[in-house]
């Protein structure tokens, strides 16, 4: 596809319109404001424009003015129309941006919910889907709701669902601006949602799964304890210890192994804890790495129950537990067993 360069330097102006509008940190009401005024100013020269947004939005005392100032900058006698036009567009498209993301939020969280409705076990594969699909959730409608929002072909009503606010009065503005100056409203603005998606998916992703190990050792002890360093051997550290009927266990808590689990592999006898628990999903836990880890006396290895299922060699193994029988009942059965 051939890119003119007008179509590229008009693209490039909407989207530093975009970006140079975020620095100025404006509230709602500021962007609604500006605007307003930008609209019922529309018959002012570029240099009267100009001066009178100057005075009338931000105070120039203020720290964002110098940004503020730099976004009127954008805006010449050449391209007077066009940074109105792209700069009102800017504005609504922001203004609908949280509603996005909460939109986004909303609908991953009842996803998130019901998914996890359907696995008890926290330590199972499932449930850690659950958890990986949830902030990826978040992604996917965002990005359906920006293209229902920016598709200047779609020919039925919008409405965000969180908020009830429609959205056809901004569709017809941006095919409007799309035909006069040739931008990809959907492709520039996704740029914009990008950025603050990753904030949001930051600050809403599902529990991790060292936390879910932590809540499921809750159950098992009243006594659990985080980032202990052993008693004898102080360079092992255990993730998090547990007490069972006086006596005290290790646990090494990683959801996937790689080369980890040679790590803290020193024999129980050397060690202060009475048994070692490595608690991991499995998913990389191939019979080799079993024989290996096995070949040291009080070691024992939690994996999720759908990878105990699929392999033979877990359940040949005695000292393999399934996320499902990780419990004090167990436990207590596997300890008169083996200790």
């Amino acid at each position: 596809m051939d890119i003119s360069k007008v179509e590229y330097e008009n693209n490039l102006l909407f989207y530093t319109i975009l970006k140079n509008l975020i620095k100025c940190h404006l509230s709602e009401n500021k962007m609604i404001l500006l605007e307003q005024l930008i609209k019922e100013n529309s018959e002012l020269d570029f240099s009267k424009l100009i001066d009178f947004l100057s005075k009338n939005v931000v105070n120039e005392n203020i720290k964002v003015y110098d940004d503020y100032t730099t976004l009127l900058n954008l805006c010449n006698e050449g391209n007077i129309q066009m940074w109105k036009d792209l700069t009102c567009l800017s504005i609504e498209l922001l203004l609908s941006k949280n509603l996005i993301l909460e939109e986004a939020k909303s609908y991953a969280k009842i996803q998130y919910n019901d998914g996890l409705a359907m696995y008890k076990d926290k330590l199972s594969f499932g449930y850690d889907m659950v958890n990986l699909e949830y902030p990826y959730g978040q992604r996917v409608i965002s990005a359906l709701l920006v293209y229902s929002l920016t598709n200047i072909d779609r020919k039925t009503e919008f409405i965000l669902e969180t908020s009830g606010k429609s959205i056809k009065q901004l569709n017809d503005m941006i095919k409007d601006i799309t035909n006069k100056y040739n931008i990809n409203a959907n492709n520039i603005f996704m740029i914009i949602m990008d950025e603050s998606i990753n904030q949001s998916i930051i600050s809403t992703a599902g529990s991790s799964y060292e936390s879910r190990v932590n809540s499921v050792l809750l159950n098992i002890s009243d006594n659990v304890r985080t980032h202990a360093h052993d008693k004898f051997i102080n360079s092992v550290e255990y993730d998090y210890t547990f007490e069972i009927d006086g006596k005290i266990y290790g646990v090494s808590a990683k959801r996937t192994l790689r080369e980890r689990y040679k790590q803290n592999f020193e024999d129980v006898n050397q060690l202060s804890v009475d048994a070692m628990f490595l608690v991991t999903l499995g998913i990389d836990l191939n019979e080799e790495k079993l024989n290996n880890i096995m070949q040291r006396h009080g070691y024992y290895v939690v994996v999720a129950q759908e990878i105990y299922d699929s392999k033979q060699y877990f359940k040949k193994n005695g000292r393999v537990i399934s996320s499902k029988n990780f419990n004090k009942e167990s436990l207590r059965k596997l300890f008169n067993k083996f200790i």
